[in-house]
C-alpha cells in the first residue's frame, strides 16, 4: 500500500466522526456547557488525526523557499472580520513548568471595610452542566477541520511553505501523547488516532506504508 492510499483510507473513517461533530453541534449560536464538552472532547482527537494524515502528505513535496519580504506598509489590519477559519497545521505545545492551581470562578478578592464585618461575603458561582456557552469559537474550528479534511492535499502544501527555508523543521506533532489522546479509549476516533500517530512516526522514520 503507498501512503497515499493509507491517508484515504484513514481520511475515510474520519468522516463518521466529524459528521458526528456536525449534527452535535446544530446551528445553534449557543451550547449547553456539557454538549460544548462532548463536541470538544470529540473535536480535539479528530483534528489530532487530521494533522498527522496532512504530515504524512506532506513528507515528499518540495517548495522553494520564499523571499523574505519587509515589514508592511501602512496600519496593520486587526481582527477576524470576515476571514474563513484556518486548520491549526501544529499540535498545541504543553506547558512547561508546574501546574497552574484550579481556582473555581467568583467574584474576585474578597475585601471588605470595617464597616462590612456584618456582611456575608458573595457567593461563588457556580458552574453547571446546563450553563449556556457561546459556540461561535467551536464552531470556526470545526469549519477548519472540515475545509482541512476537503483539501488534504492544498493543506500539505501550505505545511511544506511553513516548513520551506527553515534551519529546523516546524515539528506538527509534540512529543508525547497527541492532544485528544484517551488513554484506553475505545471511541472510534480513539482507535483511529492512536493508528494514524504510529503511521506518522512510520513515515517520518523513512519506513513504507504497511500492507
Amino acid at each position: 500500500m503507498s501512503w497515499t492510499r493509507c491517508i484515504e483510507i484513514n481520511r475515510a473513517d474520519l468522516l463518521p466522526t466529524v459528521a458526528q461533530i456536525l449534527a452535535m453541534l446544530g446551528d445553534s449560536e449557543v451550547l449547553l456547557r456539557h454538549m460544548h464538552l462532548a463536541i470538544l472532547a470529540l473535536l480535539r482527537p479528530a483534528e489530532s488525526t487530521l494533522r498527522r494524515l496532512i504530515e504524512i502528505a506532506a513528507m515528499d513535496i518540495v517548495v522553494k523557499p520564499r523571499a523574505k519580504r519587509g515589514p508592511p506598509s501602512g496600519k496593520i489590519p486587526r481582527g477576524l472580520g470576515g476571514r474563513k477559519p484556518v486548520f491549526v497545521l501544529m499540535d498545541p505545545r504543553k506547558e512547561v513548568g508546574p501546574p497552574k492551581r484550579k481556582t473555581a470562578p467568583g467574584f474576585g478578592p474578597n475585601v471588605r471595610g470595617f464597616d462590612d464585618l456584618d456582611i456575608s461575603p458573595p457567593r461563588r458561582v457556580e458552574v453547571l452542566p446546563d450553563d449556556p456557552v457561546s459556540a461561535a469559537a467551536l464552531r470556526r474550528r470545526v469549519e477548519a477541520l472540515v475545509a482541512a479534511m476537503n483539501d488534504i492535499p492544498g493543506q500539505a502544501r501550505r505545511l511544506a511553505r511553513k516548513q520551506a527555508g527553515m534551519e529546523r523543521p516546524l515539528r506538527v506533532m509534540r512529543p508525547g501523547r497527541p492532544p485528544g489522546h484517551v488513554e484506553r479509549g475505545k471511541r472510534p476516533v480513539d482507535l483511529l488516532l492512536r493508528e494514524v500517530h504510529e503511521l506518522a512516526l512510520m513515515a517520518l522514520a523513512g519506513m513504507k506504508a504497511p500492507p
